[in-house]
């Protein structure tokens, strides 16, 4: 050998050596603290393969076949007996799908803090939300949240004037006929259009019209800001989306992903919502305070609290983020399911009028209180979000060395081992589908299954333990009237849902689908959404 390697030979030799015994030592440490535990082996999919290539072939199969959360729940009923724990591949990394709830409460709850959002999911989210309430862990979480949650309080987000007025400019887009029948339209482009104008309006003031394509009806306060951002800006939020989750699935690898169109439409995000960070820091908050002619504005009084634009950008993308497109796929799966059991909705129209009364009676006779109350409602919202679990899934990484208390062993009763760095999914969709939970009918729509049920880890579609939905609450609600379904506001998004399905239903007497398919297939993003849309047509009650 030439003498002048010789030096940068011994060095990656060395180096090498070194790798090779922390690496022993690592996994003799990780034995004795897996016999100590009484951990057993855990169990993989037979097309489980070292290097995790057939793996990444069966989720991509599973995506193009849009059956991808079915196909996920499949493959580990494929293992065996009590199958509700598994462990597969991707390509060097190891990972851990579960849907037995102790597992998930460990994970989400009462060991949280062993499992934090991980460092490739931080940063790939981070290039899109910055520094925020969704991205950040540890004490920077905590300080993020208690930061954000006091703005959620119950008469924040019970303005059932504000979900009134964007749901009458949702029925201004169903065109009567003289027959009652409406036109055939794609629900989830609706809800998803009102569900933005909603959050925005709820956050600044004002919407971004997103179901008024005239230009002219921007308000004047908007003269100053480019047009092309505000129409862009429901699209760019889409694209945007969409991206950060093919990346979330790269894991690692997300950097291989073109980023031009990406960076351009959070660029345009960006702008937007900087605009009304600075006109909330300007604004006199002395003389309107948080309100502004009586209405509850979430970044003036946010505003209150920091005057760092960036913080305030960050924070309030995240809300949007969260609060559109969860609400709009809860929505849509509850009244694609709707639409297919009649008998079910004249039973929860005739509840809804029993409650509130018929669609000629003032909306306004319609709080908070008597939403909860309406019990039938509660059961039929319940009953979408756990057939439909907009959130499908959610990922943890393991912060040190730990276990789960079950998933090892031949009857997978027995805990497993979890290595500092493992991932562990948390299948959301697979735990509301698991039919020795739910019953031999565990894919038909009964809301009478929740009838006296106690709610415990085994129907999670918020989120549980600390990290769970802030505006979990208003989702509830608006599963009444359909509008909003956020993961960082779920009071907000379940008084949403409560409102809207409740004031849809109430003034419609039959609803028909545009298809013969019984069961959905499903657009897994960032949200779980119906593949190609919720295509149906109302018909309005002869009262209205």
């Amino acid at each position: 050998m030439d003498s002048y390697l010789f030096p940068y030979a011994t060095f990656f030799f060395v180096v090498a050596v070194i790798g090779v015994i922390y690496s022993i030592v690592t996994k003799a440490k990780q034995y004795r603290l897996a016999r100590r535990w009484g951990c057993k082996p855990l169990r993989s999919p037979e097309w489980n393969d070292p290097l995790g290539l057939r793996s990444i072939i069966h989720i991509h199969k599973a995506r193009a076949e849009q059956l991808l959360p079915v196909k996920l729940g499949q493959s580990m009923d494929d293992i065996g007996p009590s199958p509700h724990t598994a462990q597969r591949r991707f390509l060097w990394h190891r990972q851990v799908m579960t849907r037995d709830p102790e597992n998930i409460k460990t994970v989400l709850n009462s060991h949280a803090s062993d499992f934090e959002l991980g460092v490739a999911r931080g940063i790939i989210a981070t290039i899109l939300l910055g520094p925020s309430l969704l991205t950040k862990q540890g004490q920077p979480w905590k300080h993020a949240r208690s930061f954000i949650r006091p703005q959620f309080r119950k008469e924040s987000i019970s303005n059932f004037a504000l979900f009134e007025t964007h749901l009458q400019e949702l029925l201004q887009r169903f065109h009567y006929n003289d027959d009652g029948w409406c036109s055939s339209q794609d629900l989830q482009v609706l809800f998803n259009n009102m569900t933005l104008d909603i959050i925005t309006q709820f956050l600044f003031g004002q919407s971004v019209k997103s179901q008024n394509t005239n230009a002219q009806a921007y308000p004047p306060s908007f003269e100053s800001l480019p047009s092309h951002l505000i129409q862009d800006f429901p699209s760019s939020l889409d694209v945007a989306s969409h991206w950060v989750m093919k990346a979330v699935f790269l894991g690692y690898l997300y950097w291989i992903l073109p980023n031009r169109q990406f960076k351009m439409h959070r660029s345009r995000i960006r702008r937007f919502i900087e605009w009304y960070a600075d006109r909330a820091v300007e604004c006199d908050q002395t003389e309107k305070g948080p309100e502004e002619g009586g209405r509850f504005i979430l970044l003036n009084e946010l505003a209150r609290l920091t005057s760092n634009k960036l913080v305030l950008r960050d924070e309030t993308l995240g809300l949007i983020l969260a609060g559109r497109s969860t609400t709009a796929a809860a929505l849509s799966f509850l009244f694609y399911y709707l639409a297919r059991k009649p008998d079910v909705y004249l039973k929860l129209r005739s509840a809804i009028h029993e409650r509130f009364g018929d669609g000629e009676s003032d909306p306004t006779n319609i709080d908070l209180a008597k939403l909860e109350a309406c019990e039938y409602l509660q059961h039929c919202i319940d009953e979408g979000l756990r057939l439909g679990s907009p959130t499908s899934l959610t990922a943890r990484e393991a912060s040190r060395d730990t276990m789960l208390p079950r998933g090892g062993g031949p009857d997978g009763e027995a805990p497993i081992f979890v290595a500092k760095g493992t991932r562990i999914t948390v299948d959301i969709f697979g735990l509301h589908h698991r039919e020795d939970i739910w019953g031999q009918d565990v894919e038909e729509f009964r809301p009478e299954r929740w009838e006296n049920r106690e709610r415990g880890f085994d129907f999670i579609p918020f989120g549980v333990g600390p990290r769970a939905c802030i505006g979990r609450k208003l989702l509830h609600e608006l599963e009444t009237k359909k509008l909003l379904l956020t993961k960082m506001a779920e009071p907000l998004a379940r008084t949403e849902l409560a409102y809207l399905t409740a004031r849809l239903v109430q003034i419609h007497d039959g609803l028909q689908a545009m298809d013969t398919a019984n069961r959905p297939k499903y657009d897994l993003g960032i949200t779980n959404k119906v593949a190609k849309g919720v295509h149906l047509k109302f018909h309005r009650s002869a009262k209205t």
